[in-house]
């Protein structure tokens, strides 16, 4: 039994460090520039972000915390947080428009989606895991940076948002 737990307790540990060590954007960081481009072909570049309250979400079709986490942010960010200076952007890490398309169209969500075929905006953030959340207040920092889906970890980040929106 102390060899299981000195196990998990070592796994848990490295996993950290791991997660700390592919984690490119801490809090506190400037938001990097990158451009972008959504599925309904719109560009949207970090400059248009200035100023606003930012949530980056970065997923992929074939992850499964990301497939249990996007509806909650549809239904409990993009669809309950309204307010001008707020800004959501779902960017798709490694994949291709029309894998992306047909998972969005199924699922129905009308968040913003982008797509980071060739992850060059993801390779500013981040080298490894996902989904990954990047809060950024209105000063252009990053206030909160989180990796994987747990739903109280999440309930935090919202809470974090409504409370960079009342700032």
């Amino acid at each position: 039994m102390a060899i299981a737990v000195l196990f998990f307790f070592r796994s848990f540990l490295f996993a950290q460090e791991d997660i700390g060590a592919t984690t490119i954007v801490k809090v506190g960081d400037p938001m990097p520039s990158f451009k972008t481009t959504s599925l309904s072909g719109k560009s949207l570049s970090s400059e248009d972000l200035k100023g606003k309250v930012v949530l980056i979400n970065f997923w992929a079709t074939w992850c499964g915390p990301c497939g249990s986490e996007l509806p909650l942010l549809q239904k409990d960010i993009y669809d309950s947080i309204k307010d001008t200076n707020f800004a959501v952007l779902c960017i798709s890490r490694g994949e291709k428009e029309d894998v992306v398309q047909k998972f969005i169209s199924g699922h129905k969500y009308t968040f913003p989606v982008y797509v980071d075929g060739g992850s060059n905006t993801w390779n500013l953030f981040a080298t490894k895991y996902i989904p990954r959340n990047f809060v950024v207040g209105k000063d252009g920092k990053v206030k909160w940076a989180g990796t994987g889906f747990v739903k109280d970890e999440f309930d935090k980040m919202i809470q974090l948002i409504e409370g960079e929106l009342k700032r």
